[in-house]
């Protein structure tokens, strides 16, 4: 627990170093976000794992200052010390809020995120998995690069729910994956339809 207040302090600085002017998200109501991420979970059923990479694709609708994006993510890391695969994936619906200020090329916002989210082993022939719940808060900045294309840097820090894995033996065992946190960082590109 002292470690996720660690990040969430982290996470408040730098946010209030980066209040730079921002007033608009885009120029376009609906845009498809691509980005690349880095993850790194910790705690609980998560520890062991290594931080790993992998990406997220999202459909956002942004009438105004408030957004709302519905999309998919997904991240592979290892087990320290084995050669065990772990693939975290989810399914997400994420609000944001823009800061209104006075600039129209850099945009800081605030966004929540909340998924329903499934955890897979796979171990030599075998392959488990769980289905969980996954809440994410943090922010970022939008750069305005084009007319209609944004960049997107951005991170956030939460909990995550790893269910219950069922293993695929005969016949089939189940065991409760617990919890963990996880901390995450967002490069990628929003362009406008």
């Amino acid at each position: 627990m002292r470690r996720l207040g660690k990040y969430a302090t982290t996470v408040v600085v730098f946010l209030a170093a980066l209040a730079l002017p921002a007033s608009a998200q885009t120029s376009s109501a609906v845009s498809l976000q691509v980005s690349g991420l880095w993850n790194k979970p910790f705690g609980g059923g998560l520890d062991g794992l290594s931080p790993g990479v992998g990406g997220e694709a999202q459909l956002r609708w942004s009438p105004g200052l408030f957004s709302l994006g519905f999309g998919g993510e997904i991240s592979s890391h290892d087990i320290t010390g084995t050669d065990r695969i772990v693939k975290l994936t989810g399914a997400f619906i994420e609000p944001r809020y823009v800061i209104p200020t006075s600039s129209q090329s850099v945009a800081l916002y605030l966004a929540a995120r909340a998924a329903v989210s499934q955890t897979t082993f796979e171990v030599a022939d075998l392959t488990s998995t769980g289905t969980g719940f996954t809440a994410n808060a943090g922010g970022g900045l939008l750069i305005v690069l084009g007319s209609s294309v944004n960049l997107d840097l951005g991170f956030s820090i939460g909990a995550k729910g790893l269910g219950v894995a069922t293993v695929e033996t005969v016949p089939p065992s189940t065991f409760d994956l617990g919890s963990g946190s996880n901390v995450i960082v967002r490069v990628g590109l929003a362009i406008g339809l």
